[in-house]
């Protein structure tokens, strides 16, 4: 056994063990960054291997990294490469065989599924590893097939539990905002940035004036001291009710009239303005921890003599839908692309609040 087998099979440990380590970083750029030092790890095993498909394959997906690094067009660049790995098959496959279409098939998997929601993201993952793992074992990368092995493992473990790999709802607690200062401000806006496009966003002002009117209506979810995501609903007039009923359009903020607070012996109307997560804490189990705590925020102001005859809510994000599918309420129409209005009438309200 020589230096250079040696020297390959390590760089695949440290090239998985940088890859392991870029997951646990919240901030994209600094993930990237991390999994630009895998990818150099990487490319280096394969060389040292003799590996074409395996060098010329993460050397490209090193350039790749960079360019997710430098741009947000992960799309675009999804597309750009699919002609330069036609090219590497083309000459992986002179030198190795059809066993170099492996890791490029693989690779294309992994393009494909970056931007596609977790479940998909997870089983294509499990799917390219798998590849790779075969190809492995052929080019005599053991470390590497090794660490794909634990991978496929892991992304099974987590597709079966239905959960990301660092949440953990035992952890997790809502903490009511008290007052609406501009740090407060700044750490909604950084949250609804994550998922929302600019267009939504409301300014400090917008906010401030809602909040006087409606206060403890955000709520914020934590892990540990970490605020991870938020929940604001807004008590709203019947007339602004039936209104955003029958409108054509979504609303991009809410002035003083529409605008009111809970009152007892009165016939209230909420709106869900928002629930905003950040995209690794998306799991079913964050589903079930949110509606959980909504139903709690509803059923007690019922028996606080608050009467809620009805709640509505617009989707935006792929989470908002599938939240107030899972609460009960009911599509009623769609505004525009990814614009879907929900609503929870004064029966399933009744339902939605009795003990569960």
């Amino acid at each position: 056994m020589d230096i250079t087998f040696i020297l390959a099979q390590v760089f695949a440990i440290l090239g998985w063990l940088f890859l392991l380590y870029s997951y646990y970083k919240e901030d994209i750029q600094k993930l990237l960054f991390v999994q630009i030092i895998a990818a150099i790890f990487d490319t280096a095993s394969y060389a040292l291997l003799g590996a074409d498909a395996g060098l010329l394959i993460c050397g490209f997906e090193l350039v790749k990294v960079i360019l997710y690094y430098k741009t947000d067009k992960d799309g675009l660049i999804f597309l750009i490469s699919l002609p330069i790995y036609c090219i590497i098959a083309w000459f992986s496959c002179k030198d190795e065989g059809l066993i170099a279409l492996l890791p490029v098939i693989g690779s294309v998997i992994d393009g494909f599924v970056l931007t596609r929601n977790k479940t998909i993201a997870t089983v294509g993952s499990i799917v390219s590893s798998f590849l790779w793992v075969i190809y492995d074992v052929v080019i005599l990368a053991y470390s590497a097939a090794a660490t794909d092995s634990i991978l496929i493992l892991s992304n099974i473990f987590a597709l079966m539990l239905g959960y990301s790999y660092i949440l953990h709802i035992k952890k997790l607690h809502i903490v009511r905002c008290r007052y609406l200062s501009r740090r407060i401000y700044n750490n909604i806006v950084a949250l609804d940035r994550e998922v929302f496009s600019d267009e939504y966003l409301w300014t400090f002002d917008q906010h401030k004036n809602v909040f006087d009117s409606n206060s403890n209506i955000i709520m914020f979810l934590r892990d540990k001291k970490k605020i991870i995501g938020y929940i604001s609903y807004i008590v709203i007039t019947p007339e602004e009710y039936d209104r955003l009923k029958r409108a054509h359009t979504f609303y991009y903020g809410l002035g003083n009239a529409e605008v009111t607070h809970l009152k007892k012996r009165h016939k209230n109307y909420v709106l869900i303005e928002s629930v905003a997560l950040r995209k690794n804490y998306e799991s079913k189990k964050m589903i079930e921890f949110i509606a959980k705590k909504l139903r709690t925020e509803f059923r007690n102001k019922c028996k606080q003599g608050y009467r809620i005859y009805g709640a509505i809510s617009v989707g935006v994000s792929d989470f908002e839908k599938t939240l107030l599918n899972d609460l009960g309420f009911a599509h009623i129409k769609d505004y525009r692309e990814k614009e879907e209005l929900y609503e929870l009438d004064k029966e399933a309200v009744d339902s939605f609040v009795k003990p569960l």
